[in-house]
């Protein structure tokens, strides 16, 4: 039991701790009339196993099911799992799965690459060093993406989608790290100049800001660790100058929301929760959606989607972490209860 309660101590947020903020919304309270809802869904991780494939459709059906409905989904990268350490074959077949799910959508949607989401960029890879499509190359070219960042524009607004997942060689191998590099950074600064007229919204799988070692209270997680991207301050300094209102994040499977000089760096929470494992840090399944108005963000606020876990016989860690939330979140109740109702 103490090993438990250690591990909620790092981990546990739940429903009495930082998780209870997946139920607001951001608003800023400007005197504009809503134009367009967009959704940002991250981090899906869709697999057959613990037929997370299943999951992802409730996704799907719940994002045509909103009314109104958002115009578009921005993917957040990690769509699918794995190419970094599963064999090829199921991680073809998760791309597969999440381009057929993923055209049920009653909406366009557009690609964001995660790390999850390229081929063999690690150590533990299942291919060759020299597979020619190693890298992103393989799921894009089976996604039908000619780059892996761009930019589009809808109803006033101009849209940007980063890559995130820099490539180079590392000591075993292809390898990647959390960067944006010179040249898309080049090509940011000029894309964001010719639509300088424009409100606009970009999107990182990778985050620029995240409070995941405070959330934990892991003492040995830097702030610059390497879920952060290397190259943060010109990428901020970039979307500072130009004014950018949001910059979108995924990775960490948390909600969080921080503003830095007028730019907000909204984290959706997880559509797959913990790859489809149960809750992530009290976070259950959900989604971002996005209020536009003329010029501003309107509000934000996430949607969940109920989903119950369906694990393998194998997933003994996940049946003791969700154990343990639960342990977690009944002491919470019992403490506000005894907070509360002491004379």
């Amino acid at each position: 039991m103490s090993n438990r309660r250690s591990f909620l101590k790092n981990a546990s947020l739940g429903l009495f701790g930082l998780g209870s903020f997946q139920a607001s919304s951001r608003s800023f309270d400007k005197q504009d009339e809503v134009k367009f809802r967009i959704a940002h869904v991250t981090d899906q991780h869709v697999t057959s196993r613990r037929k997370g494939h299943l999951g992802y459709q409730k996704c799907v059906d719940s994002i045509n099911a909103l009314r109104p409905s958002p115009d578009f989904v921005l993917m957040g990268g990690d769509m699918v799992f794995d190419g970094l350490y599963t064999e090829l074959d199921v991680y073809q077949e998760s791309i597969e799965l999440y381009k057929k799910i993923s055209d049920t959508l009653e909406m366009p949607y557009y690609h964001c690459i995660g790390n999850h989401d390229v081929l063999g960029l690690s150590s533990r890879r299942k291919v060759a060093q020299d597979h020619p499509e190693i890298g992103r190359a393989y799921i894009m070219n089976r996604l039908g993406m000619s780059r892996d960042y761009y930019s589009f524009n809808h109803k006033g607004w101009h849209f940007v989608v980063l890559n995130s997942i820099f490539e180079k060689e590392g000591s075993s191998g292809p390898a990647y790290e959390a960067r944006i590099g010179e040249q898309q950074m080049e090509w940011l600064r000029f894309d964001l100049g010719k639509h300088k007229d424009m409100p606009t919204i970009a999107v990182s799988h990778l985050a620029a800001f995240s409070h995941k070692g405070q959330i934990r209270q892991d003492f040995d997680m830097k702030a610059m660790s390497g879920i952060i991207l290397q190259d943060n301050k010109q990428l901020r300094e970039v979307l500072e100058r130009h004014s950018v209102r949001a910059l979108l994040q995924g990775h960490t499977h948390v909600s969080e929301n921080f503003q830095y000089n007028k730019v907000w760096y909204i984290t959706s929470q997880s559509a797959s929760a913990a790859w489809w494992g149960g809750n992530w840090l009290g976070f259950k399944p959900g989604y971002t959606i996005l209020e536009l108005g003329e010029r501003d963000i309107i509000k934000w606020y996430a949607n969940e989607y109920e989903w119950q876990h369906q694990l393998e016989a194998e997933d003994t860690i996940e049946r003791e972490r969700i154990l343990e939330q639960k342990e977690f979140e009944a002491e919470q109740q019992r403490l506000y209860i005894q907070e509360t109702t002491s004379e």
